[in-house]
């Protein structure tokens, strides 16, 4: 693709259709979506696949990924010294960790000299760099390197690290913030400032075709189930809804399973590898056929900006189960009426009980969510609105 000053380059620290994750599936639905409608947009990122060695994965260079140039760029060797880790224990704690710290302590979190290098030396052939999320070196080196045509979608959780110096920062330098659910972007204008620029762009969703039935045939599944999707880790909560699943089972003894799909290593009991079926990672097709077969999603993090799995399950009519603690995922079923919220053990049972005892109120609830997701998030809207903070970054000093 040929470079002109109208491109609009998206940073997001993975890319690709392997990659699981939110921030980074919205990022590729975005850009793809923007390309389809006409707009110049290129993707810059690093070679990295795996979310916690970040070790190079993809080959450095150009490649092509559905019709849009990708640029790859090899990451740092990750010094996980043992400073690096007490620094990263003290900020998980909430403690105090000096200015000087935390600028250490983001260079060790995956970094790529050879990007920063390529955007300060292009800054002048982009229109404009989005980058996403916050969290990572790769934001914060960029941000910095090319300030004045600088936006970030910083899928901002309620976290100790969103609470430092250094991300505050950031979100001060960038020329605008592109946030994915009003619930985010409250929480940043309270942690940085109520005159923070940006507005909510989200994600837009259709209609899709989906076949539960191929779906149970693949996989072997026969009866009611719970679908988990996503990365499976403690950080989004997966232990807690494998330990209280098997509760549930333990104290019903009912024909119920619990269906995970995504990546990352899931530890299952194994007096309960009957009812806990791990298929892995699934394309796009599958994960849509998994939507159509369910009885319910469930949800169990704390810590979203938006939450595309909720959404997604949503357009097929599949109810929802979340945690109660999460202030974005929350939001959406009080709004739409799409599910019920848990935030213990006795919760979580009576919830899951009272839904698939009630398939009429299951109906319900999974119409009230569709409508909810055609009535808010369009493409139309999400395109207006990121026109809308590019324009809006363009035309006001800092």
């Amino acid at each position: 693709m040929a470079l002109s000053a109208e491109t609009v380059a998206f940073v997001p620290v993975r890319y690709g259709t392997q990659v699981v994750g939110g921030a980074e599936t919205l990022t590729r639905l975005l850009v793809e979506e923007l390309d389809g409608r006409g707009w110049p947009v290129e993707v810059l990122t690093t070679c990295a696949l795996d979310p916690y060695s970040w070790t190079n994965h993809f080959p450095a260079g150009e490649e092509t990924v559905h019709g849009i140039t990708v640029r790859r760029f090899p990451t740092e060797s990750r010094k996980y010294t043992r400073k690096v880790f007490k620094t990263e224990t003290r900020i998980l704690a909430g403690e105090q960790v000096s200015r000087r710290r935390q600028e250490f302590w983001i260079r060790n979190v995956v970094t790529s000299d050879a990007l920063r290098r390529y955007l300060g030396e292009k800054r002048e052939d982009y229109r404009a760099f989005v980058f996403a999320p916050y969290l990572f070196g790769t934001t914060y080196q960029g941000v910095l390197e090319v300030p004045e045509k600088s936006f970030i979608i910083p899928c901002l959780h309620d976290e100790p690290y969103a609470y430092y110096e250094i991300y505050k920062k950031l979100m001060r330098t960038a020329r605008g913030l592109m946030f994915n659910s009003v619930p985010e972007m409250e929480l940043a204008r309270r942690i940085c400032g109520e005159d923070l620029p940006g507005r909510v762009v989200g994600m837009g969703f259709a209609p899709y075709a989906a076949n539960g039935e191929r779906f149970r045939f693949k996989y072997a599944i026969e009866g009611d189930f719970v679908l988990y999707t996503g990365r499976r880790e403690i950080a989004k909560n997966t232990p807690l809804l494998l330990r209280y699943f098997c509760n549930f089972l333990e104290n019903t003894g009912r024909e119920v399973s619990l269906v995970l799909t995504g990546a990352g290593q899931v530890e299952i009991p194994f007096s309960f590898r009957n009812r806990v079926i791990d298929v892995g990672f699934v394309d796009e097709r599958d994960l849509r056929d998994a939507y159509a077969a369910a009885t319910l999603i469930c949800h169990p993090s704390t810590k979203e900006s938006f939450s595309i799995m909720i959404l997604e399950a949503w357009l097929a009519e599949l109810p929802c189960l979340i945690h109660g603690d999460c202030a974005v995922t929350r939001h959406h079923v009080e709004k739409s009426g799409g599910g019920l919220w848990f935030t213990d053990y006795p919760g979580f049972h009576e919830a899951l009980s009272f839904i698939l005892d009630n398939p009429a109120v299951r109906e319900r609830m999974g119409e009230r969510g569709r409508d909810y997701v055609l009535a808010n998030y369009s493409w139309d809207e999400v395109v207006r609105n990121f026109a809308a903070v590019l324009e809006e970054g363009e035309g006001g000093g800092k």
